[in-house]
């Protein structure tokens, strides 16, 4: 069958019309390309796009470079995690509905994903949970229609899903799904007893830890005992000889681990009566409710609900772990760490009552260092002065004689710890005065500041605006010790975002700061990328900032990226970046955020037209066109946002372009609406005949026309010679349809047949059309049915589209005349309103007459 195109081409032959291939005349120049994140190619050292201004030109004799050019600078590689790349590899060709890689490379890239992902016991983020769902249905899909389990290593499943079980709360549909995957892998498994066990534990976790716990709880009723099984059988071979209560009492011990983390999980999600029902049922099953970990969860739950009765109550099922000095605990959080958090909230709320009692009842009973500080920082809350808090420290080690070594198991000193605690109690009340006098009190008490301490010194000299005086602390810090201390990172980080935003502060000590960061492998938070990309970029420092992205972008969050991506687009976006910078950026976010959406692309675009670059407008439409992904292809508002940019540049030959494109694409019907903006495209870049073409496609279309088509067939009339004959055909079939004739449409048609020269007739039809009320030279406002803008005189409508239609100052002239023995009522107003004049001596009214698709 003959394609699209072919068709065009006969017609247009059959028409004989030239045949216009102005877009397959643009050269493409070459590019390396390597998969990003998503799968789609991007350019790496050349790029696909128009010359820019300012682009470094180089004088030639005989064809002999005058000057000795540097080699091309080579940007770096991408920093993938292994087997990342090759999962990105296998979504784009699933999504191009391509060969797709074969299942031992998936398999390997799995395996090599997880193994790291275990080894720097990093979190797993949700662009790469995506792959790793994706691709794991994949092998399970693969496997089934041979009749086998999944080729996976079962040690790599459980290490997933062991990584998905520890993910924080971001409730993201994905991990849930990459759990409940794993799941049903594993189950399918022949694993040993312990194995399935642990499968079954995590994949609770995941539940209560992506909002589904209604759902795990359902899933331990229904499955719990089963699951509980093969521990048991694990208790017999190893516990044989101590009986079966010992075997129980583990037994029991996992049992309420598991309904802890479904109470655990309650709580989170705000559920009350889930939280309450869960109580209840650890009792009925017998299971101890006055644990470490059932009282942690129910005082924090309590102290959400502000609910101070419960919180004593559950104080004192707590206090006895509080207290207790055994260092062999089995919950997975210190019970005095929730006594400080229990102490802050006492502050916030004002239970100062609740807050001595509690600090009575732990301070009575010989307390452990831990304690001590905690009780530095109630004394700190209640107002208590620095000295009064050394003071403190005096009695707390005056005690140490009193105790006998082998009771407490250490001496009570105050140390560092003490006072970066102290410390941080006063940043969390902006009070960096109070912070500073904690320092000196160490000092005073030989106590010597670490890297925390510095750290802190940094945080509150930043939260005042001091960047010298962070930047003071930071060198302190480099004289640390700092190899094993990673808890500076987000102070640094902080400290380089300030430095950008600084004016007293040179290139090159920013860089320093930045160079330390990553000589030592750390973290870059990506408001740190974002700064730094923005500063490399005011510096045309191109590659620098792909090195940057390309080494820090991958390993984000989609959240994250969106940061990087919304400040980069922002920039480019600013019409005072230069044209240059802007489209560098643009290229950068192409090939690096390759998950940009369409609506910011269309953003991109429609900024280059702003710039009056209709060239880099189509090369960013292009690139869409050219993209795999549904949610970047151009849509029918993509198509017209391009043709209104073309249109308002009278750029013809981009027009074209984009219009063939749209002949091309087979994803889209054109409609009505698309074919009323190329008439009004085609119309503003001097193409009336062309532009009347569409009318008649409209007409014999099966949507047919609207009001907006017919303003633009009736604008496009306006411009083309002989035109008004087209529009009386029009006219004569809206009235023979029995169409409500506007004001609006009145005011097009007049001007229609006054852009061809004919004054006497559009004057005519202008009083006919008064005459037989179909249009008011009144003052009224009258809402436009297929214009933009707001509302407009009616009167000053009608004249001033048949003034600014007439074509040259004669035409004009004799409707000056006209109007002002007429109607000078309406002259006057539009008078009022005023015109503008171009460069040839031709007015036009200054009256809205936009046409909107």
């Amino acid at each position: 069958m003959p394609s699209h195109l072919t068709r065009q081409v006969f017609r247009a032959i059959v028409a004989n019309e030239p045949i216009v291939s102005r877009g397959c005349l643009r050269r493409l120049h070459t590019a390396n390309t390597r998969t990003t994140l998503n799968g789609s190619r991007h350019v790496t050292r050349q790029r696909s796009s128009p010359r820019v201004y300012g682009e470094e030109q180089r004088r030639t004799l005989f064809g002999l470079s005058l000057f000795r050019s540097k080699p091309p600078r080579d940007s770096k590689d991408v920093n993938y995690e292994p087997g990342i790349e090759k999962m990105m590899e296998y979504a784009k060709m699933e999504r191009m509905r391509a060969r797709l890689p074969p299942v031992e490379d998936i398999i390997q890239a799995w395996q090599q994903f997880i193994g790291v992902k275990k080894g720097k016991r990093d979190r797993i983020q949700d662009t790469q949970a995506v792959l790793l769902l994706q691709t794991l249905r994949y092998l399970r899909r693969e496997a089934e229609s041979q009749g086998e389990a999944v080729a996976l290593d079962k040690e790599v499943l459980l290490r997933a899903a062991k990584r998905t079980s520890l993910e924080p709360v971001a409730q993201n549909a994905v991990y849930m799904e990459l759990a409940r995957e794993l799941h049903e892998c594993l189950s399918a498994l022949p694993l040993s007893a312990e194995n399935k066990v642990l499968s079954f534990e995590w994949y609770l976790g995941a539940l209560c830890s992506n909002g589904q716990t209604q759902q795990a709880q359902d899933l331990l009723l229904d499955q719990g005992t089963a699951g509980l099984r093969p521990d048991i059988d694990v208790a017999q071979d190893g516990l044989a000889t101590h009986g079966s209560s010992a075997m129980r009492s583990i037994t029991q011990q996992r049992l309420a681990v598991q309904w802890a983390r479904i109470l655990k999980g309650f709580a989170r999600e705000r559920n009350e009566e889930g939280l309450f029902a869960t109580l209840a049922e650890m009792r009925e099953l017998g299971l101890e409710t006055t644990s470490n970990r059932v009282a942690q969860v129910m005082i924090r739950h309590h102290m959400l609900t502000d609910d101070v009765d419960a919180v004593k109550h559950w104080w004192s099922v707590l206090l006895p772990h509080v207290l207790e000095t055994s260092q062999e605990r089995v919950d997975d959080e210190d019970p005095e760490k929730v006594l400080r958090r229990l102490l802050r909230w006492c502050l916030k709320t004002d239970n100062i009552q609740l807050g001595h009692s509690i600090v009575r009842d732990v301070v009575d009973r010989h307390p452990s260092k831990y304690i001590w500080d905690s009780v530095f920082l109630w004394a700190a809350g209640t107002k208590k002065s620095v000295d009064e808090i050394g003071r403190m420290m005096d009695v707390m080690e005056s005690v140490n004689e009193k105790i006998s070594n082998h009771l407490t198991g250490e001496h009570r000193f105050a140390d560092i710890t003490t006072i970066n605690l102290l410390v941080e109690y006063a940043i969390s009340q902006n009070d960096p005065y109070m912070a500073e006098r904690f320092i000196t009190l160490g000092q005073q008490r030989n106590i010597e500041p670490n890297a925390k301490t510095f750290t802190l010194q940094m945080d509150y000299r930043l939260s005042v605006g001091d960047v010298d005086g962070a930047l003071i602390a930071y060198k302190h810090l480099q004289s640390s010790d700092t190899q094993s201390y990673t808890g500076d990172v987000a102070a640094v980080n902080r400290l380089i975002v300030a430095l950008c935003g600084s004016k007293r502060h040179d290139f090159d000590t920013i860089m320093n700061v930045a160079a330390d960061l990553s000589d030592r492998s750390a973290r870059f938070e990506p408001i740190t990328v974002s700064t730094l990309s923005m500063l490399h970029l005011s510096r045309d420092e191109i590659h620098d900032v792909a090195d940057l992205l390309n080494t820090h972008a991958y390993s984000y969050s989609s959240a994250e990226r969106i940061l990087i991506r919304k400040n980069l687009i922002a920039f480019s976006l600013d019409l005072k970046t230069q044209t240059s910078r802007a489209w560098d950026t643009y290229t950068l976010l192409r090939s690096i955020f390759d998950e940009m959406p369409r609506s910011e692309r269309t953003d991109l675009m429609l900024s280059f037209f702003a710039r009056h670059r209709p060239d880099m407008a189509v090369h960013v439409f292009q690139h869409m066109r050219a993209h795999s992904r549904e949610d970047t292809i151009p849509n029918a508002s993509t198509y017209i946002s391009a043709f209104s940019g073309c249109a308002k540049l009278k750029d013809l030959e981009s027009l074209e372009v984009v219009h063939n494109q749209l002949k091309l694409d087979y994803n889209l019907d054109v409609t009505t609406t698309m074919r009323n903006s190329l008439m009004l495209s085609y119309t503003a870049c001097e193409m009336p005949r062309r532009a009347l073409d569409f009318w008649d496609e409209i007409v014999a279309s099966r949507e047919g026309p609207s009001v907006s088509s017919v303003h633009a067939a009736l604008r496009a009339c306006e411009k083309s010679p002989f035109g008004d004959l087209k529009a009386r055909d029009i006219w004569a079939r809206l009235r023979r349809n029995r169409i409500e004739l506007s004001t609006d449409l009145c005011a097009s048609y007049i001007a229609a047949l006054a852009g061809n020269g004919d004054n006497e007739l559009a004057i005519s039809a202008l009083e006919e059309a008064v005459e037989k009320g179909e249009v008011s030279l009144g003052s009224a406002k009258i809402a436009r049915d297929g214009g933009v803008g707001e509302p407009v005189d009616g009167g000053a409508l009608v004249l001033g589209s048949l003034y600014s239609a007439a074509p040259g100052q004669v035409k004009q002239q004799e409707i000056e005349a006209w109007a002002k023995e007429h109607q000078p009522e309406v002259w006057e107003r539009i008078e009022e309103v005023g015109w503008e004049e171009d460069e040839n001596g031709m007015r036009a009214v200054r009256v809205e007459r936009g046409v909107k698709p």
